[in-house]
This record gives structure tokens, sequence and C-alpha cells, in this order.
């Protein structure tokens, strides 16, 4: 991390309380900037300052709300803008995952993961423009390598994550001649509760235990993450052998990608 380019920056993270945001928030804060979080809990590190348990060199804030609520939305960037007038990088890393056949998926589960991967962030970006455009801010999104080719048993999830990098990359193209940076960030199988907070095919909470094979920690996601802020080259960042196989593949051989993927992940459907 190169702490000059951070120093002095006001940044917003998503989805700060737990996982990849919590280890983008401990790493940022010990770097003198402004940090806002926005989530539905409070982050623990946050608690222990207010409490004198600890000290960072950040000066942190928390604002409650649900990203997938317009309306706390709303609410959330009017108390934001009490607190900066310009942001410089918005880490949209709120997310839901959703597994399930799509036979057997109902149409509200598709809805729910649109509401928390599409419509959450797309509203909180679209608001958050007059801020970012101040500063010629950078805009991150935790989308996954499932959002690069409709993966098996996550059509909910896969399409949501896709339907969000189209609408980064059209930005991008429109919004560069005023700075703006769009980057979407798709990290491997990670440590993190997104299967526990996920949810089936009924749109109710999957509560699978954490993926058993090879994964990455959220501190080595969040390093990777700061690091592809402060390459002005980045666009379309993964992290691991699997998510380059998938980038390359969906365009060179598709029909080999699904066979890959049928085979991989046929437990997962079946």
């Amino acid at each position: 991390m190169r702490t000059d380019l951070w120093k002095g920056k006001t940044i917003v993270i998503t989805g700060g309380s737990s996982g990849i945001g919590e280890a983008l928030l401990e790493s940022l804060s010990r770097i003198p900037c402004k940090i806002i979080n926005l989530s539905r809990s409070e982050p623990e590190l946050i608690r222990k300052i207010s409490k004198k348990k600890e000290k960072r060199p950040a000066e942190i804030f928390h604002i409650q709300a649900d990203l997938s609520s317009e309306k706390e939305i709303n609410k959330a960037v009017a108390k934001l803008a009490k607190l900066a007038d310009g942001i410089d990088v918005l880490f949209n890393n709120a997310g839901i995952t959703a597994h399930s056949r799509f036979d057997q998926t109902q149409i509200e589960a598709f809805r729910k993961a649109f509401d928390v991967n599409f419509f959450g962030p797309v509203f909180l970006t679209m608001r958050l423009l007059p801020f970012l455009k101040k500063n010629k801010g950078a805009i991150m999104v935790t989308s996954t390598v499932s959002g690069l080719y409709g993966v098996p048993a996550r059509s909910a999830y896969s399409s949501s994550k896709s339907a969000l990098h189209a609408v980064m990359e059209s930005a991008r193209i429109e919004l560069s001649e005023e700075g703006l940076r769009f980057i979407i960030f798709c990290p491997p199988y990670t440590k993190t509760k997104l299967r526990a907070n996920g949810i089936d095919g009924d749109g109710q909470i999957l509560g699978e235990s954490h993926y058993s094979g090879k994964s990455k920690t959220p501190e080595e996601v969040a390093e990777k993450m700061i690091l592809s802020i402060e390459d002005p080259n980045s666009r379309l960042v993964v992290m691991d052998k699997s998510g380059f196989f998938m980038k390359w593949m969906r365009n060179i051989s598709p029909s080999f990608l699904e066979k890959v993927l049928y085979k991989k992940l046929y437990k997962d459907f079946h």
C-alpha cells in the first residue's frame, strides 16, 4: 500500500461490519484519512474506538443503512453530506450470494439478489456521483468470478453481478472525461460469512458453512483491492488462476468453459 496516496482522502465503504469490508476498514484506519462506513450493523472497530479501547489515525464514521432500500440510501446520503463534501474512493462492497438450480429458483430469490447486488450499489453510486465528481474519485464494486460467466447453481447470483458489470463499464466510458474511474473487482473464494448469510432458491437464508477448499483471507483480498485502486489502469481485476481462467476462456472457448464448470460444480446442482 502506498500510504501517501491515501492520506487526507475521504473513503466510503459499504459492508464494513464483516468480511472483506471489515478488512478494508481495518487496513485503511491506520492512515490519517476520513472513512465513512455504511452497513446495517456498526463495525466492531468503530465500537472499540468509541469506547476508547482503541485509537486510530483515521477519522471513522458509521451510518446505519439497509443498502437494498432506496429510502434508507437517501437517508444515509443526507447524513453523509454533513460529514463530507467530496469522496475520493467508494468501495461498493456489500453483497449477498444465492445458491440453487435455475429450475428450482423462485423469482423472489432473483429480486433479493438484485436488490442487494445490483440496485443497491447502482443507486448508491448514482446518489454519490456529485461527491465523487468533485474529487474525481474512484468507484470499486466487489463482484465475483461467478459474475464473469453464468455459473451452475448460481443463476441469480451470477446474473445480478453480471448486470452490475455492465453498468460500471458503461459509466466508466461515459464519465471518464470527468475524471471518474470504475473498477470491477472479482475475488476468488474468500473466508467470509457470505454463504451463511446467502439465500436459497426460495429466497430464504442459506445457512451454508464456509467453502472448505482453498480460499483467500479477507485481509489478502482487501490488500489487493487497495493496490488496484492505486493502479490507474485497473478495470476488471481478478486474483488467482480460477479468475484468469474464467476471464479469458469466456471469450476464447465458452464451450470448453461450460464443460469445466459442469464437471467441477456438478454436485452443486444435483
